[in-house]
């Protein structure tokens, strides 16, 4: 158990260590000035300091030790008390797919810096709609809480409308993981940020819709 735990405690810093890893290893080959900043088109449109590389990286390291220790400590701080530390399994499991995740963002802005273009991009958001279609895959087993899932008030403040929400978010999420990360890899850059939008808009109003339409419905049967 002290070894499981230690395993644990010390993952996060060796997968979020990677793209660090990575940055010195390519370190010398970077140009005094890199692109800092894309457009659309994946061309570079502002540029910065060799130095200026580090920010990204760090802001996603940060976010990803934050993200990760929340979410494994849910069972901890969670006001509504839906999660112990028996049934937080699948918090767990979602830390660690956001570490990978966060991870492979970094040495992908890492990447992008060093040839100067974004390389790759069909690749990274594919890896995203697969991302999404795993997130979908959980959803219907949260539980009530203020930290995952979607958290609206009437959703929270009714056991039955956050179930039946996110078993419909658990569809819709799905489907629309697998349906971008098959676009990702047939569109044009272009067509496929609008198509991103458009569809990622539609996963989150959905879900939040449903939920106020039961919420009204059950204000007027009661």
């Amino acid at each position: 158990m002290k070894q499981s735990k230690l395993f644990y405690l010390v993952l996060p810093f060796i997968v979020l260590a990677i793209p660090w890893a990575y940055l010195a290893f390519v370190w010398n080959e970077l140009p005094q000035t890199i692109a800092t900043h894309f457009g659309i088109d994946g061309t570079p449109d502002k540029f910065g300091k060799k130095t200026e590389i580090i920010f990204g990286p760090l802001i996603v390291s940060i976010v990803g030790l934050l993200t990760y220790f929340l979410l494994r400590n849910i069972h901890k701080i969670d006001p509504k008390k839906k999660y112990t530390e028996k049934n937080a399994s699948l918090m767990r499991k979602l830390s660690v797919v956001m570490l990978i995740f966060l991870s492979f963002i970094s040495i992908f802005i890492i990447y992008s810096s060093l040839v100067g273009k974004i390389a790759g991009i069909s690749l990274m958001l594919c890896g995203l709609g697969l991302f999404f279609a795993y997130i979908g895959n959980l959803l219907h087993s949260i539980k009530p809480n203020y930290f995952a899932g979607f958290r609206i008030p009437w959703a929270l403040e009714n056991e039955d409308n956050w179930r039946k929400t996110h078993q419909l978010a658990s569809k819709v999420w799905f489907i629309g993981g697998l349906l971008l990360a098959f676009l990702s890899l047939i569109l044009t850059t272009k067509i496929l940020f609008i198509v991103f939008f458009v569809v990622v808009s539609i996963m989150t109003i959905v879900p939040i819709l449903f939920s106020y339409n039961h919420f009204r419905k059950r204000q007027r049967n009661t």
